[in-house]
């Protein structure tokens, strides 16, 4: 089930057609598979000044060394996070549209909390 799952994005991995401007067979990747066995994470301690954590797919950020091109850099992120007074699911589907409309072709799951004191 894994292995479905993870499948449906990672588009510039599949061996079939063309994704994102690369060509069948011309990338590297072409197993057809599209699983990645690591995934790309990254630790940020969080300070008083922060006020949301996004925990998404590579699909909603502008990935050009992966082969993307599409979706939003992190200062967009940012600025839509601070600007108006959306709920965390509001914010989400923003988000989630915003790289899609940005040009990613890749899955865009998006999940927001929004931070402060208890």
């Amino acid at each position: 089930m894994l292995a479905l799952s993870r499948a449906f994005g990672d588009a510039y991995m599949k061996g079939s057609l063309q994704f994102e401007g690369i060509t069948a067979g011309g990338d590297g990747y072409s197993s057809g598979f599209g699983l990645i066995a690591v995934p790309y994470t990254a630790l940020t301690p969080l300070t008083g000044e922060d006020t949301h954590l996004v925990i998404s797919s590579d699909g909603l950020f502008s990935e050009e060394l992966r082969g993307g091109g599409g979706g939003l850099d992190n200062d967009t992120v940012a600025k839509m996070c601070c600007d108006g007074d959306l709920s965390c699911t509001e914010l989400s589907a923003k988000l989630a549209d915003g790289a899609v409309a940005n040009g990613s072709t890749d899955d865009v799951t998006v999940i927001v909390m929004k931070l402060g004191t208890a």
